[in-house]
């Protein structure tokens, strides 16, 4: 069944599934050539998950799936659409999507994956709202998930402490909810496309021995260049969102920013001017997961209880690109 076009949507189940493997400080410390409390301090990272080198992206995902369609009380079968944020899909075709609908037998779905940094699962959030707002149908699986592990040089100081692996998936809903998805916004600059890439691997360098020696198919970055665009960026498109949603910066009951570092959650909470205990932060014990880190806060939210009921939650996020966007959830209390 199509749903009715111009109907709103609302989030009707999450899920996220974490690999086994806890990661400390003490071993990158080790390889990087710093010590536990100076990764700490920098990052406000203790540990991370790692996936099994036989756990992929797209098991990752049916992992998150699965317990997103319990919570939302439908069948795989029941999903008009699946999309994948993802920048470290199993193989470069075919979708990482395509791959999760077999796992969960989605066979209604039209799939396809969104590349668009760690900001993927925002903008692909935003492209499942538009389709099921155009009736393309009554249920999209929005996932991102991450195995950034595979692309991570651990004895580099200024990355290697920072990704794990992860995924987590939210059901969107067409119609009215008890979470609607009021509004969002997002946003891209191309110039800043070299802060954060990975050189090698890719059509204009292929990957070859040349590559694998350089270690250039592994994520290099500019620290110092991207944090002020991130914590001001991240803050704008807050705003931008909200502002369309009608709702005040005040008004908020909860924000889960990406989970990039924690200095750069607390210049978003400065540069917003947002209390302790309105932001979700889950960096410490999780690190950075990518396209992965909001929809898991936000299941690991919903399901601790933190998700209010009577004020709208605020999801932000940004990523290489750069790119960026926000989410408002929530009652419409206007």
């Amino acid at each position: 069944m199509q749903a009715e076009a111009g109907a709103g949507t609302h989030v009707a189940g999450t899920g996220s599934h974490l690999p086994a493997r806890v990661l400390g400080n003490a071993e990158i410390a080790a390889l990087a050539g710093v010590t536990e409390d100076w990764i700490l301090r920098r990052t406000g990272i203790r540990e991370r998950r790692v996936a099994a080198d036989d756990e992929g992206a797209a098991a990752m995902a049916a992992r998150a799936a699965r317990p997103a369609l319990e919570a939302a009380g439908i069948g795989a079968e029941e999903l008009g659409v699946v999309v994948v944020a993802t920048s470290t899909p199993d193989h470069l075709t075919p979708p990482t999507a395509c791959e999760l609908q077999a796992a969960v037998g989605a066979w209604g779905a039209a799939c396809f994956d969104v590349e668009a940094g760690f900001a993927g699962w925002i903008y692909a959030l935003v492209v499942a709202d538009a389709l099921l707002r155009c009736g393309a149908g009554r249920f999209a699986l929005v996932v991102g998930v991450e195995k950034l592990s595979t692309v991570t040089d651990r004895a580099d100081p200024s990355t290697g402490p920072l990704f794990g692996d992860g995924a987590g998936a939210v059901v969107l809903a067409a119609g009215p909810g008890p979470l609607p998805l009021r509004a969002t916004s997002w946003w891209a600059d191309g110039r800043l496309a070299d802060a954060l890439l990975r050189p090698g691997g890719g059509s204009r360098r292929p990957f070859d021995a040349r590559v694998l020696e350089e270690r250039t198919h592994l994520l290099r970055m500019e620290g110092t260049r991207l944090f002020r665009a991130a914590v001001r960026t991240m803050a704008a498109q807050a705003g931008a969102a909200l502002e369309r949603a009608g709702v005040a910066p005040a008004g908020v009951g909860l924000v889960v920013p990406h989970q990039a570092n924690l200095r750069i959650i607390e210049g978003l909470k400065k540069e917003m001017g947002l209390p302790d205990e309105r932001v979700f932060v889950n960096v410490d014990r999780l690190g950075n997961t990518g396209a992965a880190t909001i929809p898991i806060a936000l299941d690991e939210a919903l399901r601790g209880g933190r998700v209010p009921a009577d004020a709208p939650t605020l999801l932000v996020s940004f990523g290489a690109g750069a790119t960026a966007g926000a989410a408002v959830l929530g009652p419409d209390r206007r």
